[in-house]
């Protein structure tokens, strides 16, 4: 359990980690896609006992990160 709490902790600082070391927006939002699906996965299978579902409950509990997540960078890339 600690591990997940570590690597959740990781997740969220990376971002501003990469800003303050001078990273490009298109590089900033890349990273944030991958770590907000990251950050999905263990919540969703760590925090609400996933773990032990079936494997297609488990991908649509999950999905919904890769669909705001992809929306939102579709917006980006067209504004």
């Amino acid at each position: 359990m600690l591990a997940v709490y570590i690597a959740l902790m990781i997740c969220t600082m990376a971002p501003v980690v990469a800003m303050q070391a001078g990273a490009d927006m298109s590089v900033l939002v890349w990273l944030v896609f991958g770590l907000v699906i990251v950050k999905a996965v263990l919540l969703v299978d760590h925090f609400m006992e996933m773990k032990h579902a079936p494997w297609g409950w488990r991908m649509a509990a999950q999905g919904w990160a890769v669909v705001v997540v992809s929306v939102l960078a579709g917006i980006h890339l067209t504004g």
